[in-house]
């Protein structure tokens, strides 16, 4: 079982407790969420880049993720195995060029198929993927 995270607020002189879903708290069975013993996972560099795309719950991540989480965060790893970290501004993927979108390919943000900013593949296949940011 993940252990809980909860934080306390008091705010005007009102107290409440808002118990948050841990980020493993709904991983798939048979992956262990327990913290590892070695020291490079415990202590975690502040530099350590997050991995895109990474796997988690079956499914495949281009970038920082909400999932089971108030907040953004990524993996460590390609395949999710207990080390991850919350993003920061400078965690988030990039795009990738060029990219293939509607069978052409784009060397350049586009607004193609927006009708109001441009946009970028975070991965080299939108069509395959769907994978995007705005620009």
């Amino acid at each position: 079982m993940a252990p809980q995270l909860g934080l306390f607020l008091i705010w005007a002189g009102v107290s409440m407790f808002l118990q948050l879903d841990p980020v493993n708290g709904d991983q798939d069975e048979g992956v262990s969420t327990e913290p590892t013993q070695d020291k490079s996972s415990a202590e975690l560099p502040e530099d350590e880049k997050c991995v895109f795309p990474f796997t988690y719950g079956n499914k495949k991540h281009f970038d920082c993720t909400f999932h089971g989480s108030i907040f953004p965060w990524c993996s460590l790893n390609a395949d999710y195995i207990g080390r991850w970290k919350y993003c920061t501004m400078r965690d988030y993927a990039n795009c990738v060029f060029p990219f293939i979108f509607g069978g052409k390919k784009y060397e350049t943000c586009t607004k193609i198929g927006s009708i109001w900013r441009y946009w970028c593949s975070v991965s080299p296949n939108y069509d395959q993927d769907r994978a995007w940011k705005y620009c």
